[in-house]
């Protein structure tokens, strides 16, 4: 994704905001996106009064979350040792300077046998660096944890960064990880065949609303509008919908009677028990004592209502759900990323999370689990609010609302990387919306705790979603 698309996809004409069709090619589909990624590090670490020599080969995923699976000799007879280990991005600040690293989020897990002398757990740590691209992160060490609790600093020998392709041209590589009844390596090896859609009639709406002037939320906001809408027109093409129908609300245009009049246009559009609507927004949100919605207002207010500290404009969530819901599309997907409390309270600056060089090239799509998700049997609705009553939302403007970073790579990993796969595999799909909704959810729970939202350091920030999916599904 190289940033926004310049070309505007609705005409505003009289204050009312027509939709224009964007014809959607199906065929030929090359997809850049912030997709899963491969690491191979050796590293030396003193173990038992020797060193020993780790081989590790790391799946890194769009969310933060990666899986290492570790190798090393040890004992007598040079026993091979196998594990696995769950990790996840963490931002630790040390002496005034902030490391990224990938740590251990839970117990080492052995695969062979278990050494008797002790597993040397690991954590890497990657820098930060920029390029024509944007920004991403080099490994540049690992550390391995003592046995009392502290971290040690491992000699790095080899840092490899490794795409699909590297991995599906060396299978003795691959195989010195992973047994060929793991379902990695029948992902890597697999024999596939492209799906290639037939194309629907459905249609897909899409309207997004960021507000990307502002000066707290609008670098974030704007990072959340070029993700956004490159998701949806990607999961246009790769479903089969060449009628596809998206909608901008951002920049000097960014205004409640904008809103109100791209919802009137929708209704106009009658979509049909068939089509898919989705509702995305970027900004400040707010509630006021009494409101009986779990879910927060959208502001419009101005620069002049701020300074008079007025409510200014605004539009409940969960209105703008209903009245969407009440036109009966097949699918129904509204989404605000947004604070949830005072309404002069701001949303905190996170930090951003660990992003590969070229950030990659998503794997096949799952035709499978995207209908399943997008065309279902009964229509679905699906309301989500950033963050619960009475607390902040939180992001950064590499990354955009936490939320939505969670979200879209979600549906990233559940339609184009290793998770479609596990999830197809038994033979009966597995997509589900409030899984992935929940997955999410706990994402950004944990990515939030990291930042202090109060006067003390205990005084963590706890960015929870209000979901709703009706029927569950």
């Amino acid at each position: 994704m190289k940033g926004r698309n310049k070309n505007k996809k609705y005409s505003f004409c009289g204050g009312v905001r027509m939709f224009m069709l964007v014809t959607v090619l199906v065929l030929n589909i090359s997809q850049i996106a912030d997709a899963q990624t491969f690491y191979y590090f050796v590293y030396e670490a003193a173990k038992a009064g020797e060193t020993h020599i780790f081989k590790t080969l790391i799946m890194l995923q769009p969310d933060g979350t990666a899986t290492a699976r570790v190798q090393y000799n040890a004992g007598i007879n040079n026993k091979l040792y196998l594990y696995d280990v769950y990790l996840a991005d963490s931002s630790i600040q040390t002496e005034g300077v902030t490391r990224k690293y990938l740590i251990p989020r839970s117990n080492p897990v052995p695969l062979i046998d278990e050494d008797t002398n002790g597993f040397l757990k690991p954590r890497f740590i990657f820098k930060k660096n920029y390029d024509s691209a944007g920004y991403y992160y080099a490994a540049s060490g690992s550390e391995t944890e003592t046995s009392d609790g502290k971290w040690s600093p491992a000699k790095m020998t080899l840092s490899q960064q490794k795409t699909f392709e590297d991995l599906r041209d060396d299978e003795p590589f691959v195989s010195s990880f992973y047994f060929e009844s793991d379902p990695f390596y029948r992902y890597i090896f697999g024999e596939r065949t492209r799906s290639v859609p037939i194309l629907r009639t459905e249609k897909m709406f899409l309207i997004v609303v960021a507000n990307t002037n502002d000066s707290t939320v609008g670098a974030s906001a704007q990072t959340d509008l070029k993700n956004v809408s490159q998701l949806f027109k990607n999961l246009a093409q790769n479903l089969g919908i060449i009628k596809f129908f998206p909608l901008y609300v951002s920049g000097n245009e960014y205004s409640k009677s904008a809103v109100e009049a791209s919802l009137a246009v929708l209704e106009k559009q009658q979509p049909s028990p068939k089509d898919i609507v989705v509702f995305y927004y970027s900004g400040h949100g707010f509630r006021l004592q009494g409101d009986k919605s779990i879910y927060p207002r959208m502001s419009y207010r101005t620069a002049k209502n701020k300074a008079n500290k007025e409510i200014g404009d605004n539009i409940g969530l969960e209105d703008v759900y209903n009245r969407i819901k009440a036109m009966k599309p097949g699918v129904t997907l509204v989404l605000g990323d947004c604070c949830n409390a005072d309404l002069f309270e701001n949303p905190v600056l996170g930090n951003d999370v660990i992003k590969p060089k070229g950030g990659g090239v998503l794997g096949d799509f799952n035709l499978e689990s995207g209908s399943k998700l997008f065309f279902p049997p009964a229509p679905v609705a699906i309301i989500i609010g950033s963050v619960k009553q009475g607390h902040l939302s939180v992001g950064h403007p590499e990354i955009g609302g936490y939320y939505t970073h969670f979200f879209t790579t979600e549906l990233e990993k559940n339609l184009w990387g290793y998770s479609s796969f596990q999830f197809s595999e038994s033979g009966k799909n597995k997509a589900s919306w409030l899984r992935m909704l929940i997955n999410a959810r706990e994402n950004t729970y944990w990515k939030s705790k990291a930042k202090q939202c109060g006067k003390t350091e205990n005084d963590r920030c706890i960015q929870e979603a209000e979901i709703d999916v009706t029927p569950p599904q």
